[in-house]
């Protein structure tokens, strides 16, 4: 049956059955320019507030190879499964940990889609499966084995907007916004065991390969401010690090005009955020040393 809606209902019908329609494309070009990239002085990864936040273009100027390897919705599972897919293979001198609250509460349900969709860490995504219990999930897992079978070599097509949203490269999308836009306020949840656990280990897997890393709070508004539950809990855990850096309130950024919702910044922004953050990092010499070695 899953089989079926997939292949001739319409998305309207298909609530449980994502699959593509709706869906962040930018991941898989993504992909595609990873695949000529190694040796990279610095990888961002992390949810949408890594590839909207770190322009590789900015750290051009500076003299410093980058790729953002942020995707919507990136929980700590997910950053696992992309961390041991291609750190291994791109060797980055630094890594730029993206950690942003919510997704210690987010129960992965639609990177599972967008990866499943997508063929991203296919192979490891049973797993993943298996420990998330979730009808949309299963759906997908379903849906995303058959296509593999009945289309071997599907060519999956890109359609990326070019308006405002703009697909640059390595990994970056710029939003030329100027105007600011309300999100709902929905509902945040608590702190999951299971986030927290994969954030520890990919941590220790990354320490494991003797590969540095920061861990970075981007920018915000300051009405997103207070809007998390588990603030002390989060607070609590970023506090036995000593290389987090906390950049969610900003003071040169204006609410009104360098982002373009709550929690996003837009070009403008970013502008503004990237030269400050790597005078931090060139100050405390994690970029030139590594840049040495």
């Amino acid at each position: 049956m899953v089989i079926l809606c997939g292949e001739y209902l319409p998305t309207s019908l298909r609530i449980n059955l994502n699959s593509r329609e709706g869906i962040d494309d930018n991941i898989l070009k993504k992909i595609e320019d990873l695949e000529d990239v190694n040796n990279l002085d610095v990888l961002f990864i992390g949810s949408s507030h890594a590839y909207r936040s770190f322009d590789p273009r900015i750290w051009d100027t500076y003299g410093y190879t980058t790729f953002n390897l942020g995707t919507s919705s990136q929980t700590h599972l997910h950053t696992g499964l992309l961390l041991k897919e291609y750190i291994p293979r791109i060797k980055p001198s630094l890594v730029v940990y993206e950690v942003y609250p919510d997704m210690f509460s987010n129960n992965g349900v639609e990177s599972n889609t967008v990866f499943l969709s997508f063929n991203i860490c296919y192979d490891q995504m049973k797993d993943v499966v298996l420990k998330n219990i979730n009808v949309k999930t299963i759906n997908e897992y379903i849906y995303a084995s058959y296509r593999r079978w009945k289309y071997p070599k599907e060519n999956i097509l890109i359609e990326l907007d070019t308006t405002l949203k703009i697909y640059r490269s390595r990994g970056f999308v710029e939003n030329k916004s100027s105007s600011f836009t309300e999100v709902n306020n929905y509902k945040r949840g608590k702190m999951l065991e299971s986030q927290i656990s994969a954030f520890r280990a990919n941590l220790l897997y990354l320490k494991s390969l003797s590969i540095p890393f920061v861990l970075l709070r981007a920018p915000v508004t300051f009405i997103e401010q207070g809007r998390f539950p588990d603030k002390e809990k989060y607070d609590q855990l970023m506090s036995e690090y000593d290389n987090y850096v906390d950049y969610s309130q900003l003071y040169e950024l204006k609410d009104s005009i360098h982002f373009y919702d709550y929690h996003h910044m837009n070009q403008k922004g970013v502008e503004i955020f990237n030269p400050i953050f790597i005078k931090k990092l060139q100050d405390s010499d994690m970029l030139e040393a590594q840049l040495e070695d």
